[in-house]
């Protein structure tokens, strides 16, 4: 009897929910109100919980169906979290990946002959960070309640830069209509219609933004509905306190290096900082013109149209961020005209970000604004050498210092950082490395160091980085095993019987198999090259309590490289820190 009921009971709900799919759209709508709790704080450039207040008010039976949230520039959510192995495999069953949690609430709608009035019901939900639905997500939020997923998972993205709300997050849900209810009477239903009526959410651990703006910037919300596709859009100020306070001292660094064949020269720049800093709103790159100069016959490689996908590269970015677990690589293009020229970054999902900066040719610079609200422990220019590289040398005045002139977020600190630096390749010049960092050992064939930077010290998430380039007439590399300083180790596992990493990134080259050897790593490549870069993810490193704690601003890595003639160079790093 009871299962004829709900048998019953479910094509009634099925029938009256087809009837109301029927009814004229004006007669439906959906109207939403938004509150922000803020009583876990507000402190520019800190991590706080954020409550969202969501109510509805439905006319009928209807029920809000695509929501979005835009969230301010700056304020962010941690697509690192458990070192990124949320964005890989779906993980709804502890707390490694919760990010939130609410409650829900709906009415569950009247159903003919059983039950003539409404229902409230009010359920509990988790969220929790997920893989991306889709490419070019950032990740995806899945909504737990009822022992099982609720809805479809929603797509967390990076609003690209020009976007009119900033480049910051936006979150996009299609709400359920129907819910697995217990009703009075009724029992167990298990796809009642509802009108959804309210969502009460708290975020964890949302990143506040480094501005703070006279007129707090909002958070966004914008609804429709089941019966009524007009969007109805509300917001609500996020207020953001300290921004003064934030501690700003980048640092900078500069390589170069001549080519073996004509006087173009390859540029490498490296701004660090620390993750607990405000982030940069503006940088201006000076170089002096007695050591580097203008390359005028770079014009050949002007580009017209980035997004052709048509114009030829002058170099590569890179940047590393506390929150996302693996370095972000973009492609570096000169635009602009002959009567303006700009230098513009561009990086690809789920970051998709341009960055152009206006070139002065009579003062030797290029100078970014409008840089978004995102901490980066490291950015990274390369600029290639060749006959279209931007820049050349004499070699009369081989070395100089050059000078990163940045502004933070707030607009309220500059920083006037130096970068000294030589031309390796210039006669008298060892190919050593730039930027005050230091390397010995290795002999007259070893690889030259440059860029070398660590940053994530005082946040327990460390990385590595640098970058190795045969010297002229040497034998290529083939190899290279990493050893780390004490209070640093690699964090392990095992494929396949052997133990090996996670997260090691080497750019121009191919590697043949990353493993451990009594704690080293060790990196053996297809074949040989003559210039490569490595980079150390968060997932890759584990740090100490004891380091993470000290006061130690430079790191001592050693590097032993193996060359294509079986020779062997070690090299001893000394990797300056980012802490404050």
């Amino acid at each position: 009897m009871r299962r004829a009921l709900r048998r019953h009971a479910i094509a009634i709900a099925a029938a009256a929910g087809a009837l109301a799919a029927l009814a004229p759209a004006a007669g439906a709508a959906t109207s939403p109100a938004l509150t922000l709790d803020q009583s876990a704080g507000h402190a520019a450039g800190s991590t706080a919980n954020l409550g969202l207040d969501l109510t509805f008010a439905n006319t009928g039976t209807d029920s809000p169906q695509d929501l979005m949230i835009n969230l301010p520039p700056g304020l962010l959510a941690n697509a690192a979290q458990d070192g990124g192995a949320c964005l890989k495999t779906a993980d709804v069953s502890g707390s490694a990946c919760e990010v939130g949690s609410g409650t829900v609430t709906a009415t569950a709608d009247p159903i003919p002959g059983l039950l003539n009035l409404p229902v409230p019901v009010s359920v509990a939900v988790t969220f929790y960070l997920v893989p991306p639905p889709a490419a070019g997500d950032l990740a995806g939020l899945a909504v737990e309640g009822l022992g099982e997923q609720i809805g479809s998972t929603g797509a967390i993205r990076i609003r690209p830069s020009g976007d009119p709300d900033g480049v910051g997050v936006t979150l996009n849900l299609v709400l359920p209509d129907e819910l697995p209810l217990t009703l009075p009477v009724i029992g167990q239903v298990n796809a009642a219609q509802i009108s959804l009526t309210a969502i009460s959410s708290t975020f964890d651990k949302l990143r506040y933004p480094a501005t703070c703006p006279s007129t707090p910037a909002d958070v966004i919300v914008s609804a429709d509905s089941y019966g009524d596709p007009t969007v109805h859009t509300v917001t609500a100020p996020l207020t953001v306190t300290g921004c003064s306070s934030l501690a700003f001292a980048p640092a900078f660094a500069v390589t170069a290096t001549r080519d073996a064949s004509d006087r173009q020269v390859r540029l490498a720049t490296t701004v660090t900082q620390t993750a607990s800093q405000a982030p940069s709103r503006s940088v201006s790159l000076a170089f002096p013109t007695a050591v580097l100069a203008p390359n005028l016959e770079s014009i050949k490689a002007l580009c017209q149209n980035v997004a052709s996908g048509t114009c030829a590269t002058v170099g590569s970015a890179t940047a590393t961020s506390p929150l996302y677990p693996t370095p972000l690589t973009g492609r570096a293009y000169l635009t602009g005209s002959s009567a303006g020229l700009s230098l513009t970054l561009v990086f690809p999902s789920p970051f998709p970000l341009t960055l152009t900066g206006a070139v002065d040719l009579v003062h030797n610079s290029a100078t970014f604004t409008g840089l978004p609200d995102i901490p980066l422990t490291n950015l990274g220019v390369s600029l290639d050498g060749g006959a279209d590289g931007l820049f050349l040398t004499t070699c009369q005045t081989p070395s100089g210092t050059a000078t990163a002139t940045l502004t933070d977020q707030n607009g309220d600190k500059t920083v006037t950082a130096p970068g000294r630096f030589a031309v390796a390749g210039c006669p008298g010049v060892a190919g050593g490395p730039g930027g005050g960092s230091d390397a010995t050992g290795g002999g007259p064939n070893a690889p030259a160091v440059s860029s070398p930077s660590v940053s994530g010290l005082s946040t327990g998430h460390p990385s590595l980085r640098f970058t190795l380039t045969v010297r002229r007439h040497a034998p290529k590399l083939t190899a290279l095993t990493v050893e780390l300083p004490r209070g640093l180790s690699f964090a392990g596992h095992r494929v396949r019987g052997r133990l090996t990493v996670r997260g090691v990134t080497v750019r121009g080259a191919k590697v043949r198999s990353l493993s451990l050897s009594r704690g080293h790593l060790v990196i053996t490549l297809r074949r040989a090259v003559s210039r490569l870069t490595v980079t150390l993810a968060p997932a890759t490193l584990k740090e100490s309590s004891a380091l993470r704690s000290s006061a130690a601003r430079s790191l001592r890595v050693t590097v032993l490289t193996t060359n294509a003639r079986g020779r062997r160079a070690t090299l001893h790093l000394r990797v300056p820190g980012t802490r404050s």
